[in-house]
């Protein structure tokens, strides 16, 4: 739909979700933690929208974002992203589909000579690639029409998301195997590749924020030693060079998956004032709060989760439960505390679910102590 056909945004709501938002980062204390559900598609399904449309109408898709943020009642932010990005930049094929994101079905990188030979793009080309051109659609969008629901984010995945994006998962895990030095190139290239991206997005908006971590380095593919080798020292070095060159300040980790053996090694990334870190799971468990905010809360603000599968497949008052354990725990931690969901909100998932998952926030996570 085009802008004219939604209802104007309460600006008494986007004032007060602002501040809730806001309130780990600056001197305006606010009275509960604030819920990110990360919406995306699932926006779409409130507006009888599949998920292929949401991303082939970045414009659409984040006019329902932001429509959905104050219908929930969350984290006032214009998403749009999703995982394949940037292979179409380098000569991927993508695939539209109809219920899901996008996906690459033919990848640039098919043997090791392709890795030797294979070029990064500067930032003028990426900013005139695919990827960013659809991406900026979006964040333009958003900054023209809901400019208070803005933030300058740059998707990324870590070096492992990219670099897979780039060559197909079964030969770089072959490769880490039979050449990991092949791999150590290829994650130095995806490094470099992140920082430019956060440069362009740094120059057209003066400011940037970078989402990264670990998805596919984690315990359910790889073990320590290659979590560390392939993502989280090649991740580390493409954040030291972002800030370096100012195309910060904020840095998102988002560690999806099983962390149960890796995640004290991010305790050690690097990190601005303007740092949130978010770990999915605890072996076939949520990562507990208590311990996110025991390795992490003193260094950065801390978002803790709830089981995607039970926002998606779960009733009211399982997801109602879980979130009260994870907000009771979780809100007076040092640097603030955000709760939310292990990963994007399913796009089908019953509206009443995220509805318990904020209610929970409201009605124990009302600050104490931060």
């Amino acid at each position: 739909m085009p802008a004219k056909d939604y209802a104007p945004i309460d600006q008494n709501w986007l004032e007060e979700a602002g501040s809730l938002w806001t309130t780990p980062w600056v001197d305006k204390p606010s009275d509960r933690v604030i819920v990110d559900p990360i919406i995306l598609s699932h926006a779409a399904s409130l507006f009888r929208k599949n998920a292929g449309y949401f991303y082939q109408n970045p414009d659409e898709a984040i006019r329902m974002v932001c429509h959905a943020c104050e219908l929930y009642d969350v984290t006032p932010v214009g998403h749009y992203l999703y995982a394949d990005y940037w292979g179409q930049d380098y000569g991927a094929e993508i695939k539209v589909q109809t219920n899901s994101p996008p996906g690459i079905t033919k990848r640039p990188i098919k043997t090791a000579e392709d890795v030797d030979n294979f070029e990064v793009l500067d930032v003028d080309e990426l900013t005139k690639g695919p990827t960013l051109t659809t991406h900026y659609k979006a964040l333009d969008t958003c900054k023209e029409e809901f400019p208070h629901m803005f933030a300058p984010i740059t998707q990324l995945g870590g070096t492992m998301e990219v670099a897979t994006n780039w060559a197909a998962i079964e030969d770089v895990f072959m490769w880490m195997i039979t050449e990991p030095e092949l791999v150590d190139k290829l994650c130095v290239k995806a490094g470099d590749h992140m920082v430019n991206a956060c440069k362009a997005t740094s120059e057209r908006y003066g400011a940037n924020v970078m989402i990264t971590g670990s998805v596919i380095a984690s315990g359910d593919l790889m073990d320590t030693e290659q979590i560390k080798r392939f993502g989280f020292q090649p991740v580390s070095r493409a954040v030291r060079k972002v800030l370096n060159s100012g195309a910060g300040p904020g840095i998102y980790y988002h560690l999806c998956g099983n962390h149960t053996d890796d995640f004290e090694m991010w305790k050690n990334a690097p990190m601005s004032p303007f740092t949130i870190v978010q770990i999915g799971y605890d072996g076939q468990n949520i990562f507990p709060t208590s311990k996110l905010v025991e390795h992490f809360g003193d260094r950065c603000t801390c978002f803790g989760t709830v089981d995607t599968k039970l926002i998606d497949r779960g009733t009211p008052a399982q997801v109602y439960e879980q979130a009260k354990e994870q907000v009771t725990a979780g809100k007076d931690s040092p640097r603030g505390f955000i709760l939310g969901t292990a990963c994007e909100c399913p796009t089908n998932a019953p509206p009443v679910n995220v509805h318990a998952l904020v209610k929970a926030a409201k009605d124990h996570g009302k600050y104490e102590k931060f």
